[in-house]
C-alpha cells in the first residue's frame, strides 16, 4: 500500500493553496483554482517553476520554492498536522497487515515534518519524495520507487490518492487506484475514471480485498473491476438484467394496480436523463409502487436495501433476483463497490432511487432525518436530486387510493464537500416536506388490510404503536413541544 500524503492522511492541500495565494498576493497576484489543479501532484522543481511561470514573476524558481517550503515547515511547527478524520489509525492498522510506503509530492522537509507531527514516522517502510525522483505525477516515477524500495512488484501494489494526476502516476505504473475524496480542496472533474475504487475515508477501506492488478482487470472490464475492488462480481448477464428488471416491473404494475388506485402527479418535472431520486418512505411496497408508477425510461434501480446479507430472508432475495437493485452492506468492503456502481448507472443513463430516511416512518404528513447518501450521490455525479413522496402506504388496503408525487428537480450547485452534501440534504428534506405537510392521515383499515400492511412493514422499534410513539417523540421534540398525546396524529402537531 502506498500512500499518498497531502489531502489522504492530512488535510494540508488547503494550506498549500493558502501559502501559494499569500504568496502571490504579495507579489499583486491572485492565484486561481486553476492554478491549484496545474500545480497538483508536481514535485517541488515542477510546482515552483510552474507558479513562477504562472505569476509571471522575475524570480528564481528555487527563492519561490524555498519560500513556500518554509512557510508550510512554520505552519506545522505552530499548529501541528491537520489529520484527516482517523487516517493515522488506519494507516497503522493496514501496516499491520502490509508493508506501506509513502510517495509524495512535496518537499522531504515538508514530509519530514508532517509525518513527526501525525506520528507516522516509523510506521512507513519507506518514505519517497517527487524531489528524489526524474518526473512528478502524473508520471509514476516517485510510486515505481516506492515500490522498488518496499521490494514489492507494481502489479501487486495499491496507492491511495487524492487527486487526479496522482491517481493517473499510478495507473501509469501499473498498480490498483484508491481515491479518498479530499473535502476542503476536492480532487479534479474526472479523476474517479481514473480510480478502481472510492472510498469516503481511509477506515472505510480494506486491503485484504483487493486482487493485484491484470489485464483482465483493466478500465472497460466490468467484472474485473468489480474483483479489483473488493465487490463481488456481476453474474447477471445484461440480457438476463434485462428481462428481470422488465418482468418485475410488469409484476409491479399488475399488482400495484390491482390492489390500488396509483396515480403519478407531476410526471413532467421528471428529468428525461439520469437522476437520483430521494422518495420518503413509509413502506416496503414502496419500491413496487414506483416500479408501478414511473416511466419505463430512464430505467430505475434501487440503491439498497441496508443489509447485511441479502440472501437473507424472501423480500431481500426477490430484490436481489429482480436485479434492479445496487445493495448497500454497512460495514462491507461491498459498500464501496455500491457507490461506485451508483455512478456506473448514472454514467449509463439510469436513475437511482434512495429511500432517504434509510426506514419505514408510521405517518404520511412527516419526513423523518434524511441520510446524506442521496445528495452526495447527486453531487457526485453532477445529477438533479429529485424529491419524491408516496402518499397512501402508511396504511394498504384493497382499493385505496397510492399517489407518487414528484416534486421540483434540485439542481446540484453546491460544492462537492461536507457542507455541500449537508446542505443538499437540507434542500431535500425541504422539498419532501412540503410535498407531504397538508396530507391526512389514514384511517386504520380492516383485517384485511392490516395483515397486508403488516406484511410490508418492518419497525425498528419492534411494533408499529412503538414505532409511532418514537415518532410523536421526535417530532415534537422537533418543534419544541412536550410529547403528544397517544390519541393525537402526527398532523395535528
Amino acid at each position: 500500500m502506498i500512500f499518498d500524503l497531502d489531502g489522504v492522511i492530512v488535510d494540508s492541500e488547503i494550506w498549500w493553496d493558502d501559502v501559494r495565494k499569500a504568496f502571490a498576493a504579495e507579489h499583486g497576484r491572485g492565484w486561481t483554482v486553476d492554478d491549484r489543479h496545474a500545480v497538483m501532484g508536481a514535485n517541488s522543481r515542477q510546482w515552483s517553476e510552474t507558479m513562477r511561470r504562472r505569476l509571471g514573476l522575475d524570480l528564481p524558481a528555487e527563492e519561490i520554492e524555498r519560500a513556500i517550503v518554509d512557510r508550510m515547515i512554520r505552519r506545522y511547527e505552530a499548529e501541528g498536522a491537520p489529520v484527516i478524520d482517523s487516517a493515522p489509525d488506519a494507516i497503522r492498522s493496514i501496516a499491520g497487515r502490509h508493508p506501506v510506503a509513502l510517495a509524495s509530492s512535496s518537499h522531504r522537509r515538508v514530509i519530514d515534518a508532517a509525518l513527526a507531527a501525525t506520528g507516522l514516522a516509523d510506521v512507513f517502510r519507506a518514505v519517497v519524495s517527487s524531489d528524489e525522483v526524474a518526473h512528478g505525477k502524473p508520471e509514476p516515477d516517485v510510486f515505481l520507487e516506492a515500490a522498488g524500495r518496499l521490494g514489492v512488484e507494481p502489479g501487486r501494489s495499491v496507492v491511495v490518492e487524492d487527486s487526479l494526476n496522482g491517481l493517473k502516476a499510478g495507473r501509469a505504473a501499473g498498480m490498483r487506484t484508491i481515491l479518498v475524496p479530499n473535502g476542503s480542496v476536492p480532487p479534479a472533474p474526472g479523476a474517479e475514471e481514473h480510480a478502481d475504487l472510492v472510498v469516503a475515508r481511509l477506515a472505510d477501506l480494506d486491503p485484504a480485498t483487493l486482487e493485484p492488478r491484470t489485464g483482465a482487470g483493466d478500465a472497460g472490464d466490468v467484472n474485473g473491476r468489480a474483483r479489483a475492488t473488493g465487490g463481488v462480481p456481476d453474474t447477471i448477464h445484461p440480457v438476463r438484467r434485462w428481462l428481470r428488471i422488465s418482468l418485475s416491473r410488469l409484476v409491479a404494475i399488475v399488482i400495484s394496480r390491482g390492489l390500488f388506485r396509483v396515480r403519478l402527479t407531476g410526471r413532467g418535472r421528471l428529468p428525461a436523463g439520469p437522476a437520483i431520486y430521494c422518495f420518503a418512505h413509509r413502506s416496503w411496497i414502496d419500491p413496487f409502487v414506483l416500479m408501478a408508477a414511473l416511466p419505463l425510461r430512464p430505467r430505475l434501480r434501487f440503491f439498497g436495501p441496508k443489509e447485511e446479507d441479502m440472501s437473507v430472508g424472501g423480500r431481500n432475495r426477490l430484490m436481489s433476483w429482480t436485479g434492479a437493485t445496487i445493495p448497500y452492506r454497512p460495514g462491507k468492503s461491498d459498500l464501496l463497490e455500491a457507490t461506485r456502481k451508483v455512478s456506473a448507472a448514472t454514467r449509463a443513463g439510469h436513475v437511482v432511487a434512495i429511500a432517504g430516511e434509510g426506514r419505514i416512518r408510521p405517518f404520511e404528513g412527516h419526513v423523518g432525518p434524511l441520510s446524506e447518501g442521496a445528495a452526495y450521490f447527486a453531487l457526485r455525479a453532477k445529477v438533479p436530486l429529485v424529491p419524491i413522496a408516496i402518499v397512501g402506504t402508511s396504511w394498504l388496503g384493497f382499493g385505496r387510493r397510492v399517489e407518487v408525487v414528484v416534486g421540483e428537480p434540485l439542481a446540484p450547485s453546491e460544492p462537492r464537500n461536507r457542507e455541500g452534501v449537508e446542505a443538499l440534504t437540507l434542500r431535500c428534506w425541504t422539498a419532501l416536506s412540503v410535498l407531504v405537510r397538508d396530507r391526512p392521515e389514514l384511517r386504520r383499515p380492516g383485517p384485511f388490510g392490516r395483515w397486508l400492511t403488516g406484511l410490508f412493514n418492518d419497525w425498528p422499534e419492534g411494533s408499529r404503536e412503538e414505532a409511532e410513539a418514537a415518532e410523536r417523540e421526535r417530532i415534537a421534540a422537533l418543534h419544541g413541544a412536550a410529547p403528544a398525546p397517544a390519541g393525537l396524529d402526527a398532523a395535528g402537531l
